[in-house]
């Protein structure tokens, strides 16, 4: 069977930007970009099986919960579609990221562990996904060469996203210089 994967577009920041969404906060305006991503058939099943990783794993906010609902039932009304197209924000995309590198260690855990994940709704997930895998768990190391594949191709997505993250970081802390009315300007 093959599990071959292609992100199938990136509209990254340097290709244009596809929504651009305003938030104000505590009288700092912060421009969220977001990116589309498309993916095609074999790798939506990966991407749905990062947000039910996603959702599995500590340390998310309410917000961000409510998000990766959103973005999995997106995946899911897709999983039998050609293509799918969602945007993401920078934050997002580092997320995805991260739960693909957790979808990897799951199939493996799952296939170790005679069909049994830690993380709720995974096992479910897979055997749903990939029927094989009821009857033979194992297989689903078979499969670990797609979400490898697609974080591959991810992977300049995935850095520019952290690079933008982390310069939005610096500018929201950097104090605001003042200007000094008293003071000449110098030349």
């Amino acid at each position: 069977m093959d599990h071959s994967c292609c992100l199938a577009e990136v509209s990254s920041i340097k290709k244009g930007l596809s929504t651009a969404i305003l938030h104000q906060q505590s009288s700092i305006d912060i421009i969220i970009f977001m990116v589309q991503l498309s993916f095609k058939a074999e790798d939506i099943k990966f991407a749905y099986l990062a947000t039910i990783y996603s959702l599995g794993s500590p340390g998310n906010t309410q917000e961000e919960v409510s998000r990766i609902r959103e973005i999995r039932d997106l995946l899911k009304n897709d999983i039998n579609k050609a293509t799918s197209t969602i945007s993401f924000s920078n934050s997002e995309i580092i997320k995805l990221g991260a739960a693909l590198n957790g979808v990897i260690n799951e199939l493996k855990q799952f296939a170790i562990s005679n069909g049994r994940s830690m993380v709720p709704e995974f096992g479910n997930a897979v055997q749903v996904l990939f029927p094989e895998t009821k009857l033979e768990p194992g297989i689903a190391l078979d499969l670990i060469e797609s979400p490898v594949k697609l974080k591959q191709q991810m992977s300049v997505t995935i850095s520019e996203a952290l690079q933008a993250t982390e310069s939005a970081q610096e500018n929201i802390q950097k104090p605001k210089s003042t200007w000094k009315f008293w003071k000449k300007p110098s030349t």
